[in-house]
């Protein structure tokens, strides 16, 4: 949701990025408060199109072979899918979800997926029990379980559990 509003050039976030430096869990937080508002009204205008139609989707029965994708933003964030059909049947389906894209290592280039971005340079006050990182985590919507182990030179000091969906 905050990179939706960025895009868009709300200024609210663009505000709060250049005044807190970078994105916080207030910036992601405040952007998935506003999503619904902004959502409800164009989802009542598709709404009301496809009543006028009468229908929402006409199946094809027919297909063999092919290809499809689908991109959406679901409530965490970006949502793909990915299918390949041979010989009338699913031959390959990926699905990339938010929590994936969120939550993803670091890539080939080494460069830090979102979270590991916003966790670095937190400061903890007692590595046994790191309750700071949970607002951090949770601002990301993560869709798993999930627990946080806080380590130091391989040696493992704490971990939280932030919980499930």
């Amino acid at each position: 949701p905050l990179a939706e509003m960025l895009v868009r050039g709300r200024p609210l976030y663009v505000d709060l990025l250049r005044v807190h430096g970078g994105p916080s869990v207030l910036s992601r937080q405040l952007a998935r408060v506003a999503r619904p508002a902004e959502l409800i009204p164009a989802m009542e205008t598709w709404l009301a199109e496809v009543s006028a139609k009468g229908t929402a989707y006409a199946g094809r029965a027919d297909l063999s072979e092919g290809a499809a994708a689908g991109l959406t933003q679901a409530s965490r964030g970006a949502l793909g899918h990915w299918l390949h059909i041979e010989d009338g049947a699913i031959a390959h389906y990926q699905i990339v979800t938010p929590s994936a894209w969120n939550l993803s290592p670091r890539d080939a280039g080494g460069q830090p997926g979102p979270l590991e971005q916003a966790l670095v340079g937190t400061r903890v006050a007692d590595p046994a029990d790191p309750i700071e990182l949970g607002p951090i985590i949770r601002s990301y919507d993560p869709c798993l379980f999930c627990a946080v182990h806080v380590v130091e030179r391989g040696r493992a000091l704490g971990r939280l559990v932030v919980g499930t969906c």
